[in-house]
């Protein structure tokens, strides 16, 4: 049976954690040839950045942080071409959502969009909106399987990405 775990708020102690799972995943991801992430991103000035606006919370199983997501209203400019719903801001936004290798397959990515939507709905968001890499299937799956539309492709640093919609809880595109 797996350990409980409980999503907290993360802090300056948890840097070095945060930093061991980013390089983790990038390892993990450089060996499934997704070229998505690297040295230059997620790096500690970006974790550091969201601890301190309060936008980062970690999944812990124990002490040990295993997982990490980013909720913030931080919209990405290069996704303004995308398909998004009309009258679906404030949106939220979900970035750097980390499962350790170790990890992944117990659900604990679906669990962090759960949290990540109850966060945006009591920040009074009408949306959440997100983007993944193409060539990640893993991640490509999983937003349509928790009910994302996706809006469209846009060209990143690293390839094309797929931005991906959800309406919050209480709202609905028709309101």
């Amino acid at each position: 049976m797996n350990a409980p775990t409980n999503i907290r708020a993360a802090t300056v102690a948890d840097v070095p954690a945060l930093l061991h799972l980013a390089g983790v995943c990038i390892a993990s991801m450089r060996a499934a040839s997704i070229e998505q992430w690297d040295e230059l991103y997620p790096n500690a000035e970006i974790i550091k950045h969201d601890i301190a606006a309060g936008t980062l919370d970690v999944l812990c199983e124990g002490d040990a942080v295993i997982a990490c997501i980013t909720v913030d209203q931080q919209l990405d400019p290069l996704w303004e071409g995308l398909d998004w719903s009309t009258n679906s801001e404030p949106a939220a936004a979900v970035h750097r959502l980390m499962v350790h290798p170790s990890q992944q397959r117990r659900g604990l990515a679906k669990q962090l969009m759960l949290h990540a939507e109850t966060v945006a709905h009591q920040r009074g968001c009408r949306s959440i909106r997100l983007d993944t890499f193409l060539n990640n299937a893993g991640a490509m799956a999983l937003y349509p399987g928790l009910g994302y539309r996706r809006t469209g492709a846009a060209m990143m640093r690293k390839g094309d990405f797929a931005g991906f919609e959800k309406w919050c809880l209480a709202s609905t595109p028709d309101s």
